[in-house]
């Protein structure tokens, strides 16, 4: 059996965009044992992808870490791994999987646009991508090409990552919920999920552009409008309704799920509108509908990797992640305010 350890120190989304590679391993080593290294609180995550075997815990702390990557090190050593690979190659990882005696050390940084410097010395083959241009290609489509030229695997079509089917005990919690918030209501034709908040503003969508839209999906499909996200994301929730001619089609989840039941519920809606966060890309690895409104970041890239998914952009020229200088030293928010409900409906109306 082929032990495997996969890296990805990233937050959610990138791990869900990088679980491409998954199929791909499996495919070259059926008999494999794969373990996926991530930090403590994406375990959850990483422990759904279909093809995750194990996962390992890292707890990186910054400044000071140098005793604890020899632990590390140390640690991944006792498990005899045979192959290690990198899907986001930092500096302290890389030493890691080096200490750590890992025979075939793979680093696959190309699929994310970028060269290794130093670190490529710590790789036995820093995996090349010729011909192939990253800004025109999903990151997932990246991260799996890039592994399959390695595998010399001539399957063209793109195989996504996905979560395992959810445990029996978070459906029916996600049923409860939404039996409990439509009480006394006739059922909606649809179910249509929002994801409202992002941890940088200048990704959110304006309020009462939710607000117009949920009202339209209520009068053209007699929609259920189901409000996603933690608890600090209540307050736009509030408002979101609060600007609604028919806030009484609201189901406000916010805050009242846990990972594994968030999964469960993009099993049970239609369709997801979601900002640039990682909602898109776990409702992606759920089989479940998405749209995604992107402001400076590149939809072609950081699409959602599901087949009925469609984005919303308006392609400014200063979009792109390594180009925009974002708020703060840039004035115009076009890229945000320009996008239109309708646009949003038509995108939403194509995956449904």
């Amino acid at each position: 059996m082929v032990k495997i350890l996969v890296d990805g120190l990233m937050h959610v989304g990138d791990i869900l965009i990088a679980s491409s590679v998954l199929p791909v391993l499996k495919k070259a080593y059926p008999e494999s044992q794969i373990t996926y290294l991530t930090y403590g609180n994406l375990c959850a995550a990483a422990q759904m992808l279909e093809g995750v075997d194990d996962v390992y815990a890292y707890d990186y702390k910054s400044g000071g870490g140098f005793l604890q990557g020899i632990r590390v090190a140390r640690e991944l050593r006792k498990r005899h791994y045979d192959i290690g690979i990198s899907l986001d190659p930092r500096e302290r990882i890389t030493l890691i999987k080096w200490g750590a005696g890992i025979p075939v050390r793979l680093s696959l940084e190309r699929a994310l646009g970028w060269n290794l410097g130093w670190e490529r010395w710590f790789y036995t083959a820093d995996l090349p991508l010729v011909g192939w241009d990253v800004t025109k290609h999903r990151m997932a489509e990246s991260f799996q090409e890039i592994l399959r030229r390695y595998f010399h695997d001539e399957e063209k079509t793109f195989i996504p990552g996905r979560f395992k089917p959810s445990a029996a005990e978070d459906v029916q919690a996600v049923k409860e919920m939404l039996a409990a918030a439509c009480a006394g209501r006739a059922p909606g034709k649809k179910r249509i999920a929002f994801g409202v908040q992002t941890t940088m503003q200048y990704r959110d969508w304006p309020v009462e552009k939710f607000s117009a839209l949920a009202d339209r999906l209520v009068e053209t499909y007699g929609a259920d409008i189901v409000l996603t996200g933690i608890a600090s994301h209540r307050e736009r929730g509030v408002q979101i309704a609060a600007g609604m001619r028919h806030p009484e089609a609201v189901v406000d989840l916010i805050g009242k799920t846990s990972f594994l039941q968030l999964i469960a519920l993009f099993r049970e809606v239609d369709a997801l509108v979601s900002l640039d966060t990682g909602s898109a890309h776990i409702a992606a690895a759920a089989s479940c509908p998405v749209v995604t409104i992107f402001t400076f970041n590149s939809p072609e890239v950081y699409g959602a990797a599901v087949e009925s998914s469609r984005t919303v952009s308006l392609h400014v020229p200063c979009s792109g992640k390594a180009i925009c200088r974002r708020p703060g030293e840039c004035k115009n928010s076009f890229c945000l305010d320009g996008i239109t409900v309708a646009q949003v409906f038509q995108a939403l109306t194509e995956v449904l």
